[in-house]
């Protein structure tokens, strides 16, 4: 196996146990460069489908194909596959407000995705529209949160549109 094909054991026997991570570069607003190894599953030599919607990586969600470029570190979308990631950044939230905000994303139709001290990613179909997702992060505090859509806009903060 290549060194780019690490083999994720996620350890929970409701999902696929193994995946092929897959890292894509992302950047800071600082210019500084890390790679995010992303859950897909492989499809062919260089087409995947992404598992786990990412924490960083902007552009792709849950259930996209994905064509992957290993120079670049980069994701190509082929199919969208109708999900939108959310990122959700916080600091200095009690844990308590954090799990009965994710219960309540879980009960609109979304899912957890991952979590780290100071994230959540989310996946939601898009049949449950952006209106249910805004009001959903309308429930947490305004001060220490921070997030946003990890596969609406483009770079440039236009809508990418894939859902109309």
């Amino acid at each position: 196996m290549s060194e780019e094909e690490a083999v994720l054991d996620m350890g929970d026997s409701t999902r696929a146990s193994d995946f092929v991570g897959l890292p894509l570069r992302v950047e800071s607003q600082d210019g500084a460069t890390a790679d995010e190894v992303v859950a897909t599953d492989r499809l062919t030599e260089t087409r995947y489908r992404v598992q786990l919607s990412p924490g960083f990586y902007r552009g792709i969600a849950a259930g996209d194909e994905i064509e992957y470029d290993q120079i670049a570190k980069t994701a190509h979308v082929v199919t969208r596959g109708a999900n939108v990631a959310v990122q959700i950044f916080h600091e200095g939230i009690p844990g308590e407000v954090i799990d009965s905000f994710k219960v309540m994303a879980v009960q609109v139709g979304g899912r957890v995705d991952g979590e780290l001290d100071s994230l959540v990613v989310l996946t939601f179909p898009v049949k449950t529209g952006f209106p249910a997702i805004e009001s959903l992060m309308a429930t947490l505090p305004e001060r220490g949160v921070e997030w946003g859509y990890g596969n609406v806009y483009d770079q440039d903060g236009e809508p990418l549109d894939w859902w109309e």
